[in-house]
């Protein structure tokens, strides 16, 4: 029994300091107080009959990394998004092959908006169609019928939409990667893809049919479009699937099978440190994955993509079986919308989004605050920046809708956002990842009064900050997005399926295809 017990003790002791230590890198310690705080302290005397207003339109990473921070026993929350679901952004190129599970990488909404098991906000499946900055008043359609919903402060947080940027054929033939559908769209025509080309290959006589041989080529190979992290990503993800799982599958295809991934600049990965990009190159060239730079597309057949090249301007047909759209992201018609509506005078002149002040504030528009990618706020369109966003604002609401229930004067000095950029990290197929660590310099440990990180450059040979590529960089990727998953129910599940494909491999049934 004492070692039962030493057992049961010891698994309880670490699965506290994973959870402490998953609290400690993602800058959420105040949840401990927020959760488990009012079990201890006294309930507020409210100074005011009703709880302030606060509606919240999306479910991405802005919008739950707030809801996560509010205390909803002083608001009176209401979530509006037409998706029912936030789902886990940097593990969506792995549901697109079968790593891990669509439904694994997703959460409720409805789980955000609960508390101890009672729910203390609402949420509504809805499109928002326009807002009243005036009457203070959110237009939702709902089914076809249209619900106005009152605020008092309103958080739009609705993300961004695939950029197209008008090129012909893109929006009809391409496949996108911005949406959990999108994951489960491209799985389903890479394996359909798979199948029709080994059907074609078994083919009595199709050996010596040269348009059937060239068919199959065409069905085999599959373009992405993007060397930014998600194409990266994906094209990482493909090779494992394609070299793994599609070898044993389909063995007298597996072979044929190319993946191209098209950039525009002179590199992938043109965010990143110059020295990981190159070493991300030239490892998945070392997959077989035909990585062409400085070319973009001209246009999108439905079986073809002309690429023109950046110098000499020379076009080029090639012909594909999937191409993925990754290429960037533009504002969607209801932040345009919502930017018209303020106006140009009164500081909405941008044409990426809704520009907002150093506290996230909407110009122009009264109790608005915009956080993620459709606000313009000097820093790149990341989850990173959205999620900081969202627990800034969620901080900082709390406080004052505290100070209203307490009936307390507000605040007179609020801090302003100020963004902590931990580093980029982006996985290149074969368990290799490249990692870029940005390390804080607010603690102080040396007489400079900057932190030399002896111990990260001694291990990995960095003179600035750490550059990590490989299989360690692989294993920082996988421990860094496991701890940001966002409930255990997510992380067990997510461990369940790294596991199952280490073991047994992906899935390559067909599931069936949403046309």
């Amino acid at each position: 029994m004492s070692r039962i017990r030493r057992l049961f003790m010891g698994s309880g002791a670490a699965a506290a300091a994973s959870y402490g230590f998953a609290l400690y890198v993602n800058d959420d310690i105040d949840d401990l107080t927020l959760r488990w705080g009012r079990y201890f302290s006294v309930p507020a005397v409210h100074g005011s009959s009703e709880k302030p207003k606060l509606v919240v339109l999306g479910s991405g990473w802005g919008a739950m990394s707030l809801i996560r921070k509010l205390d909803l026993d002083i608001v009176d929350l209401t979530v509006v998004s037409p998706r029912p679901y936030f789902f886990y952004t940097p593990l969506l190129a792995g549901s697109a092959t079968g790593t891990v599970s669509h439904s694994n990488i997703a959460e409720p909404v409805r789980h955000a908006v609960f508390r101890d098991g009672v729910e203390k906000g609402r949420y509504i499946q809805a499109s928002c169609q326009d807002v009243d900055f005036k009457n203070k008043k959110v237009r939702c359609a709902v089914e076809g019928t249209h619900v106005d919903v009152p605020y008092d402060k309103l958080v739009v947080a609705v993300g961004a939409q695939p950029a197209t940027f008008g090129i012909k054929g893109v929006q009809e033939n391409a496949y996108f990667l911005k949406e959990l559908e999108d994951g489960v769209a491209v799985r389903s025509k890479v394996l359909s893809l798979i199948e029709k080309a080994s059907a074609l290959h078994n083919l009595k006589g199709a050996e010596k049919d040269a348009g059937t041989q060239t068919e199959i080529d065409r069905l085999l190979h599959f373009v992405v479009v993007g060397g930014g992290p998600t194409g990266t990503e994906l094209c990482g993800e493909l090779s494992d699937l394609l070299k793994k799982d599609v070898a044993k599958g389909f063995p007298e295809v597996a072979e044929r099978v190319k993946i191209t991934l098209v950039e525009g600049l002179p590199r992938i990965l043109s965010m990143f440190d110059e020295g990981l990009a190159n070493y991300a190159q030239k490892h998945l060239g070392q997959r077989d994955i035909d990585i062409r730079t400085n070319k973009f597309v001209a246009e999108v057949s439905t079986t073809q993509a002309t690429l023109k090249d950046a110098k000499s301007k020379d076009l080029e047909t090639i012909d594909y079986g999937m191409l993925v759209w990754a290429a960037g992201i533009t504002t969607r018609p209801l932040v345009r919308s919502l930017m018209d509506a303020i106006g140009k005078d009164r500081g909405q002149d941008s044409r990426r989004g809704l520009k907002v002040d150093e506290f996230l504030q909407v110009q122009g528009a009264d109790d608005v605050y915009a956080i993620g990618d459709c606000a313009v706020s000097g820093l790149p369109p990341t989850a990173q920046v959205a999620s900081q966003q969202g627990k800034y604002l969620g901080r900082i609401l709390r406080e004052e809708f505290s100070n209203i229930v307490k009936g307390e004067e507000a605040a007179t000095v609020v801090p302003q956002f100020e963004y902590k950029d931990k580093g980029k990290m982006a996985y290149i197929g074969g368990g290799e990842g490249v990692v870029e660590m940005t390390m804080s310099s607010e603690k102080k440990s040396s007489p400079s009064g900057e932190l030399d990180y002896s111990f990260w450059r001694a291990l990995h040979g960095a003179v600035g900050e750490p550059r990590i590529a490989g299989q360690s960089g692989f294993m920082i990727w996988r421990s860094v997005y496991f701890s940001m998953l966002l409930s255990a129910k997510n992380r067990v599940a997510i461990a369940g399926d790294w596991a199952r494909t280490f073991l047994f491999g992906r899935d390559i049934t067909t599931p069936p295809q949403q046309e």
